[in-house]
């Protein structure tokens, strides 16, 4: 993004030097458009380039502000407490002045990548209630803070909302609400977070009717009630747990298309009228197993079960060889898999020429299943 930023505004710098400025001839429309690829701070500079571009940035319908790309007058090391504060402070005074000077225009998009400190944090709630009060359609908010930060309630309520992804900091992970209720909210990213405690409700995400997408990533605790997800036009599921406790979740939605599941723990999945599943994907951590060995392969048949009118299954290499601990319970729960067309094993490429599938595996799946495509999908361990 740096190397288009450079050549656009040196493009447009040279114009004095070529016989006709057509860049500068576009409509409005489309230069806020090319404006919006660049970040907040590239786009305002844009301003000196001629009086025909000086106020365009105020009216941008994208702002992206992040604390570690930020283009600071000078190095700043990052251990120094002093200048980490020098370098919060003029972070802090741009996104204001950028805020203040801005036309009141609604905004598309908005993303914010910061560390939090104090005494800084009015100015990210300032951002996100301005987001919200101009009808923002699609929030990011990355916290790197080792301080609990706890979004402004007004946020939980968004009416424009259609796309959410919020992360905590590995230092701090995210409180959720008691109800999230965007009602125009379409996907929600929600990572390294909490979903327990006496203000979290497991049917935190009812009031999102419309929900088409959800991604739960590094959830590291649930309450003894479990997490309920209940949305009628929900197709995609994807989360992971990060804590070692069984957890257990409910799913409500009978036009779901696509479930993934990666984490340490086996889950305890209740389901109801998911015989609209196509493709499922488990991928179980084997430290998770270490303790209650049988008692947690059997939860891991059951939930797998839960999915048994999908047409295509893949299972990580780790995930085959925690099912294959005890085989007598592959044979104690056997279900039919009738619709299972493609069985797929994904392991890292150093294992995949070795990798030998278990019989007991093949059974489980060949049964009632007339026609099962089987295969190997590798890939590099970047770890």
């Amino acid at each position: 993004m740096e190397d288009f930023s450079d050549m656009l505004l040196f493009t447009l710098g040279r114009r004095n030097m070529t016989v006709e400025d057509r860049i500068s001839k576009l409509p409005d429309d489309l230069l806020l458009k090319i404006m919006s690829l660049l970040n907040t701070k590239q786009a305002v500079q844009t301003c000196v380039l001629s009086k025909r571009w000086k106020p365009l940035w105020q009216s941008l319908p994208n702002l992206d502000f992040d604390f570690d790309t930020f283009p600071f007058q000078q190095e700043i090391d990052d251990e120094d407490k002093e200048e980490v504060e020098m370098k919060m402070c003029s972070f802090s005074n741009f996104i204001s002045q950028v805020l203040f000077r801005r036309c009141p225009t609604d905004l598309v998009k908005v993303c914010v990548q910061s560390h939090i400190y104090d005494p800084h944090c009015f100015l990210v709630d300032g951002l996100i209630c301005y987001a919200v009060k101009h009808n923002v359609q699609q929030l990011t908010f990355h916290s790197r803070s080792d301080c609990q930060y706890i979004l402004p309630e007004s946020f939980w309520t968004c009416q424009s909302l259609t796309s959410l992804e919020l992360k905590g900091s590995d230092w701090m992970p995210m409180k959720l609400p008691t109800l999230l209720a965007c009602p125009a909210l379409k996907s929600l990213h929600l990572s390294h977070f909490f979903a327990a405690g006496p203000n979290f409700e497991p049917t935190a995400f009812s009031g999102c009717p419309n929900l088409e997408t959800m991604q739960l990533f590094d959830i590291l605790a649930v309450g003894s009630e479990g997490l309920c997800i209940d949305a009628l036009k929900l197709t995609s599921l994807v989360f992971s747990f990060a804590s070692l406790r069984h957890s257990k979740v409910e799913i409500y939605a009978p036009q779901l298309t696509t479930f993934k599941y990666s984490g340490i723990p086996p889950i305890v999945c209740l389901t109801d009228h998911l015989a609209s599943v196509d493709d499922v994907y488990f991928d179980m951590k084997t430290p998770g197993f270490k303790r209650n060995e049988e008692e947690s392969v059997l939860l891991l048949i059951k939930t797998i079960n839960e999915f048994r009118h999908a047409k295509s299954l893949t299972l990580s290499s780790s995930t085959v060889q925690v099912l294959t601990k005890f085989q007598s319970l592959l044979d104690q729960n056997l279900l039919p898999f009738a619709n299972l067309k493609h069985l797929k094993i994904k392991a890292k490429k150093w294992e995949s020429k070795r990798f030998e599938m278990p019989a007991c595996i093949l059974n489980y799946f060949l049964n009632n299943s007339t026609v099962l495509k089987i295969c190997m999908d590798s890939y590099e361990d970047t770890e």
